[in-house]
């Protein structure tokens, strides 16, 4: 028998391969893209004539504004008038009511009293309270030893003594200088530099109006402050002598209108001042010293740099341009970030313009060179003249403008204050009345005779 060889047999799986070509079929589901809906790629010639031009340096460079300080303070000016003027009237009634009802005062009760009267009352009930106050200190020591009790005795004297000779004027600028003390301390807490630098000091890029006030109560340097503290004590006492005599010179025009205390007029004349000496260097650093840096930076931005050839040319090149770019590096820091100014030597200005015109003849000595005593109104010139030199070359380690603007409120006051304060007094008299008055009606009512 024989075998016929055949190929082996090729296995495969039980399938079958599509009858159809590979296709998709589109679904009802999907939108249909066609070629043409498609977007085209951007032409980067295109995106390029699409964009804007950029705005120069002039266009981008804003302008600081200045209207809202301005009404701030003229604000803050009449709001410290009113309430300086206020708290006198009210003074005045309070302390009327205490002498119509001490017997021991013999004033009548048919007259109001006079400056003198109020002053010399407000003196005696303030040195009763001091020696009541001793008294209570000796009761409480009676265990002590005497030279325990001797030493806490001398010192409350000490103390208190030169507090009761001081006069009202005096006293309201120590508090003055408390008050710029406890804000010194807040400088000195780390964790609150930003709030200080943000919220007691004046920038005027921040666009704050607030700051004009709290600045001037503000001092970050501990010489700025005791120098502020020591001018404050000196000229304020004086300043509130001079504000007594002349309220008296209006008085005299007007009519009578007892002040039982200069110390609100200070206080007002003090914020007053101190706002307008703010706004001053705000306007000046807006209007003056800002464009002037501004120019300065365009200036240098469109002023090309030349090539120099040579050793030493190129070293000599080289040193300018660090100079340059540093300076362009510090004037941009300035532009961009602003100045700080704070402390109250504008307000102390004031008062330095107050006594220089109203004691001629007084003399000074300055805590600076020169030593000797000078006539007040030489070294109230010569301060200011350095003060406007320095305005003209733009120094900047103080405040001129802030300086300037002090004093000329100060010479302002001087010639128009005391008629502006006795205005601002006899407006607010009907008020103060009605609300600090009945004490007054109290103490005038005669006695209940009592029936047998």
């Amino acid at each position: 028998m024989l075998w016929t060889l055949r190929p082996p047999r090729v296995w495969t799986l039980p399938c079958r391969p599509p009858q159809r070509s590979f296709s998709f079929m589109p679904s009802r589901r999907l939108p249909r893209v066609l070629a043409e809906n498609i977007p085209k790629p951007p032409v980067f010639r295109q995106e390029v004539a699409k964009a804007k031009k950029p705005p120069s340096f002039t266009d981008a460079v804003r302008n600081v504004p200045i209207r809202n300080q301005v009404l701030f303070t003229i604000a803050g000016t009449i709001g410290a008038l009113a309430v300086g003027a206020h708290l006198t009237n009210a003074d005045l009634f309070n302390w009327w009511a205490y002498i119509v009802s001490t017997p021991q005062a013999g004033l009548k009760k048919d007259r109001p009293p006079t400056s003198e009267e109020l002053a010399r009352a407000k003196y005696y009930a303030f040195g009763r309270q001091l020696q009541g106050g001793l008294a209570t200190l000796k009761s409480s020591m009676e265990q002590l030893p005497e030279t325990m009790k001797a030493m806490a005795i001398w010192s409350y004297v000490q103390v208190f003594q030169p507090i009761l000779n001081a006069s009202e004027g005096k006293r309201m600028c120590w508090a003055i200088g408390a008050v710029n003390c406890a804000v010194f301390l807040a400088w000195r807490v780390p964790r609150w530099n930003a709030l200080m630098t943000r919220s007691f000091s004046h920038n005027p890029l921040s666009g704050r109006s607030y700051t004009l006030l709290t600045s001037v109560f503000s001092h970050e340097n501990f010489f700025h402050l005791l120098f502020n503290c020591m001018a404050l004590a000196s000229f304020g006492g004086a300043a509130s002598q001079q504000l007594i005599a002349l309220t008296k010179k209006v008085e005299q025009e007007r009519g009578v209108l007892s002040e039982p205390s200069p110390k609100w007029h200070l206080l007002s004349l003090f914020i007053s001042a101190g706002l307008f000496a703010s706004l001053v260097s705000h306007i000046g650093y807006a209007r003056w010293q800002y464009p002037r840096l501004i120019a300065r930076l365009r200036s240098a931005a469109s002023s090309p740099s030349s090539l120099r050839s040579g050793a030493s040319v190129a070293s000599t090149g080289a040193g300018a341009s660090a100079a340059s770019e540093t300076a362009a590096v510090a004037a941009t820091t300035s532009a961009r970030e602003g100045q700080h100014s704070l402390g109250s030597s504008g307000a102390i200005y004031a008062m330095f313009a107050i006594t220089a015109l109203g004691y001629p003849d007084a003399e000074i000595t300055l805590v600076i060179p020169p030593w000797f005593p000078i006539n007040i109104q030489t070294g109230f010139a010569t301060i200011l003249a350095f003060d406007v030199l320095g305005v003209l070359r733009g120094w900047k380690m103080f405040d001129h403008y802030a300086h300037i603007g002090g004093a000329a409120f100060g010479a302002f006051w001087f010639t128009y204050g005391a008629r502006i304060w006795y205005a601002f007094r006899e407006w607010d008299l009907p008020v103060a009345y009605f609300f600090h008055g009945y004490k007054l009606k109290k103490a005038k009512e005669p006695p209940a005779s009592s029936e047998s």
